[in-house]
């Protein structure tokens, strides 16, 4: 009898399965996704209270955060660069220069590095997600070790932690590792999931 698949295994069949679904989406699509989206983020708390939120430049049928950035409070903002097997995130700009990145991914080119403890708030972006709010990324790590880095335990200080997604990412089970990080709420451009953490009511 053969062994069932592991957890690495079965993530890279969501994350197949859900790359290819959002390639498949007419950009019409797309756009009304991040304006139901962005919406919804600019009416939670976590987001429009916040000093300092962490968003990110779409690729490859992400739901796009442009409408945020080019809002009425877009000096609240940053957007994330790697370096090396890390992460930091640079003050958004209306000026800001970008390049691409080693992934194809728009990154600030210069600019005001704040860290990551220093929001209120963290957009991330992945390719599936369960009720709990376990999510699957891109498979690089990059954002698990970003928040693995921030303060942990019950009345810790820390920002939220929000997933941007289409709703047809939610499963009903996302294998988890040991090392991933829960999020605290998932936002779609059908509804909100919040995890039961106690940071979003």
């Amino acid at each position: 009898m053969p062994s069932p698949p592991d957890c690495a295994t079965l993530k890279a069949r969501l994350r197949a399965d859900m790359r290819a679904r959002r390639a498949g989406l007419d950009p019409a699509a797309v756009v009304a996704a991040g304006v139901a989206v962005v919406g919804r983020l600019a009416s939670l708390p976590a987001v429009a209270e916040a000093g300092r939120v962490a968003a990110y430049r779409a690729v490859r049928g992400e739901i796009p955060l442009d409408a945020l950035l080019e809002g009425e409070r877009p000096e609240v903002f940053t957007l994330p660069r790697v370096v090396g097997d890390d992460l930091e995130f640079v003050a958004w700009s209306a000026g800001l220069a970008f390049v691409r990145g080693s992934f194809g991914i728009p990154e600030p080119a210069g600019g005001e590095v704040v860290p990551l403890a220093d929001h209120d708030a963290v957009l991330v972006p992945l390719t599936a997600f369960d009720e709990r709010c376990h999510r699957v990324g891109q498979g690089g790590g990059f954002y698990d070790r970003a928040l693995a880095s921030l303060p942990s335990g019950p009345g810790t200080d820390r920002p939220a932690v929000i997933g941007v997604a289409y709703s047809f990412q939610q499963v009903p089970e996302v294998p988890a590792d040991s090392w991933d990080v829960p999020l605290d709420a998932v936002v779609t451009d059908h509804g909100i999931v919040v995890a039961d953490t106690g940071l979003l009511g």
